[in-house]
């Protein structure tokens, strides 16, 4: 073979290299765009251009507190998630002088186990933290379950974290966390008001009935006159 054979040879070999690594970007499944906040937070927004369209969004923002906490031996950190579609319509926003998605602003509170180093070099971790330990209905149902008194599995705001398993990256939930963060003064007061609203709740549906019954019973009465 000679000197020119050989050249085309590793010239095709490094097209097809190129090709591939193309292939291999384009299925990346999200842009993840990081940030950091006026207050010096991780602001972490990531797009993932796959997202089911029944979610009725396709981005998730994540803000991560500077400092963790000790919970039972375990390092958590108190986060706020939001969830909104990058085509939201936008609105300035005066804290940070940007335009921005109403609904990316409307943050929900929660305790997470998170590798901040893994989240901003590692593609796959960065993926199943913000696309499967944030995902909205399973972040809303853990909010939920903290809000009742007796729940099968106690967790307060704590959602889990992700870690490395035999199979790859994979969530967990620490039973022994979320309890103590379930049985804390934060959220025994958030359930004695979420109690308090249901029951303000309940008494003014009765009143709504009771004037609505009043209403019609004063025009039967005048009907039959």
């Amino acid at each position: 073979m000679g000197f020119f054979d050989r050249f085309k040879k590793n010239d095709k070999k490094n097209i097809e290299n190129m090709v591939n690594n193309s292939q291999t970007v384009k299925k990346l499944p999200a842009n993840v765009k990081y940030s950091k906040i006026f207050n010096g937070n991780l602001q972490v927004d990531f797009y993932d251009k796959d997202a089911d369209f029944g979610k009725f969004y396709d981005t998730t923002r994540l803000i991560v507190g500077r400092q963790p906490l000790n919970i039972e031996g375990h390092q958590v950190y108190n986060c706020a998630v939001s969830w909104y579609g990058h085509n939201d319509c936008q609105i300035f926003d005066e804290k940070t002088g940007q335009l921005d998605s109403l609904r990316a602003q409307e943050y929900r509170g929660v305790l997470a186990e998170i590798d901040l180093e893994l989240l901003q070099t590692d593609h796959n971790y960065c993926n199943m933290v913000m696309n499967r330990l944030l995902d909205k209905k399973r972040v809303e149902r853990y909010l939920e379950n903290g809000l009742q008194e007796t729940p099968e599995k106690p967790c307060g705001k704590y959602i889990g974290g992700i870690r490395q398993t035999e199979k790859g990256y994979g969530k967990f939930f620490s039973t022994i966390v979320g309890k103590a963060s379930h049985n804390s003064q934060l959220m025994v007061n958030r359930r004695r008001e979420h109690r308090e609203m249901i029951e303000k709740q309940k008494q003014k549906a009765i009143a709504d009935k009771k004037a609505q019954i009043e209403r019609l019973q004063s025009e039967l009465d005048c009907m039959e006159k």
